[in-house]
C-alpha cells in the first residue's frame, strides 16, 4: 500500500510517570515520533523499556499510580490529551483500535466472542443488533476464523490460542479504525500461528487502508511487516529509520548490539554477541545517556549530557553523541567480512 507524507499520529515530548515506593519512575520520557498515513511503524525494545506504556498513553488508559505528565499526542492534528474523557471514548475503538497483549487475559471470560464484538459496533455506530452481528461475523471471517458463526457463540476459553488472537484482532478492526495499535500480537503463540498472524496483519492493512503501530521485541517480526522502525531503550527512542536502514546501517550502539545478538542460522555453533551490563532501573536513570554504562563508545559527554534524537540522514534519526564512530566501526567490520568471504 502506498503511504503518504501526512502524519496520522504525532507524539511530541511525551512523559508518563509512575509513583513507586522507590520514587518516581519515568516509564516514558520526552518521547517523540511520527506515524504517516498508510505505514506500519514498529516500536521495538526489550521488556520494561516503555513500549506498552506508550500505547496506553496514546489511548489515555494510564491509571494511578501512573499519570501522563507532559507532551502532546496529535491524532489527525487534534491533541488527545486536551479532549474530554467522553470525546476520548469516541476515539477508542472507533478511530484508534488496539489489540492488547495476551488474548486470554484481554478477552472477557464471561462473555462470548460475539457479545464482545457486537458491543464495539453498538457503542460506536448507529446500527441495529442484526447489522452489528453481520459485521462481526464478516470480520471474524476476514481474520481467518473458519466457522465464524460458531466462534460468535464461543467463550474465549473454548478457542485455541491462535483463534483467540485472531478474535482479538477482529475486535480491534471491526469498527474499521484509521489507526490500529498492536501490542505484542504474536506473544504466547507458536511459530506457525505467528506467521499466519503476521500475514493476516499485512493483508488487512492493504485491504482496509489502515495505519499500524506494531509494538514488539522481536526484530524478525519487524522485518516481516514494518516500513519504519523506532528503537526504544529505557524510556527513550534512540534510533528511528526505515527497516532497511536499521538492519543494514544502524548508527546507535544499542541498535547495533541488538542486531549482533540475533542468531545466524548459516553459521552454526557461532557464539552469540551480548550487550554487557543491565538496563538501569526506571527510578535510577542516569543524568546523561541511559545507555552509557553499557556502551563501548561512551565518554564523559555521554555521562553528563543526554543526547537528543538528531537527523543523520534522510528519514534517519539517532540519539547518540558518537553515531559517526559507530558508522565507521561497523563499516570496517562489514569490509572485513566482505574481504573474508572473497578470501
Amino acid at each position: 500500500m502506498k503511504q503518504d507524507d501526512n502524519p496520522i499520529l504525532e507524539v511530541r515530548n511525551l512523559t508518563t510517570s509512575f509513583d513507586t515506593d522507590e520514587g518516581i519512575a519515568n516509564a516514558v520520557d520526552k518521547l517523540s515520533f511520527v506515524i504517516h498515513c498508510g505505514e506500519t511503524l514498529g516500536l521495538v525494545g526489550e521488556s520494561g523499556c516503555g513500549k506498552s506504556v506508550t500505547a496506553l498513553s496514546i489511548m489515555r488508559l494510564i491509571r494511578p499510580p501512573g499519570r501522563i505528565v507532559s507532551g502532546e499526542i496529535l491524532f489527525h492534528g487534534r491533541d488527545l490529551l486536551k479532549i474530554s474523557e467522553r470525546e476520548m471514548r469516541g476515539v477508542r475503538g472507533n478511530e484508534i483500535g488496539m489489540v492488547f497483549q495476551e488474548a486470554m487475559t484481554s478477552l472477557n471470560p464471561v462473555f462470548t466472542i460475539g457479545d464482545q464484538l457486537t458491543e464495539v459496533l453498538l457503542y460506536h455506530d448507529d446500527c441495529s443488533w442484526s447489522d452489528a452481528y453481520a459485521q462481526s461475523v464478516d470480520m471474524l471471517s476476514r481474520v481467518g476464523i473458519p466457522d465464524p458463526h460458531s466462534a460468535m457463540t464461543a467463550y474465549p476459553h473454548q478457542l485455541s490460542g491462535g483463534m483467540r488472537q485472531r478474535a482479538l484482532i477482529a475486535m480491534g478492526l471491526v469498527a474499521k479504525p484509521d489507526l490500529l495499535i498492536l501490542d505484542e500480537p504474536t506473544t504466547a503463540i507458536d511459530v506457525t500461528v505467528q506467521a499466519q498472524v503476521l500475514r493476516l496483519i499485512n493483508e488487512l492493512r492493504m485491504e482496509l487502508g489502515m495505519t499500524v503501530l506494531l509494538i514488539t521485541h522481536d526484530l524478525g517480526v519487524v522485518a516481516e511487516v514494518c516500513d519504519r522502525v523506532a528503537i526504544m531503550y529505557a524510556s527513550h527512542i534512540v534510533e528511528c529509520a526505515t527497516v532497511h536502514t536499521i538492519f543494514h546501517h544502524p548508527r546507535h550502539p544499542y541498535t547495533a548490539g541488538l542486531l549482533a545478538s540475533i542468531p545466524a542460522f548459516h553459521t552454526p555453533k557461532e557464539r552469540l554477541t551480548i550487550i554487557p551490563g543491565q538496563v538501569p532501573r526506571p527510578t535510577m536513570y542516569p543524568a546523561g545517556c541511559n545507555f552509557h554504562s553499557r556502551c563501548l563508545y561512551a565518554t564523559e559527554t555521554c555521562v553528563m549530557h543526554e543526547p537528543e534524537l538528531t537527523p543523520v540522514a534522510e528519514d534517519h534519526g539517532v540519539a547518540c553523541w558518537h553515531w559517526e564512530e559507530v558508522r565507521l566501526s561497523l563499516g570496517s567490520l562489514q569490509k572485513a567480512g566482505a574481504d573474508g568471504k572473497r578470501d
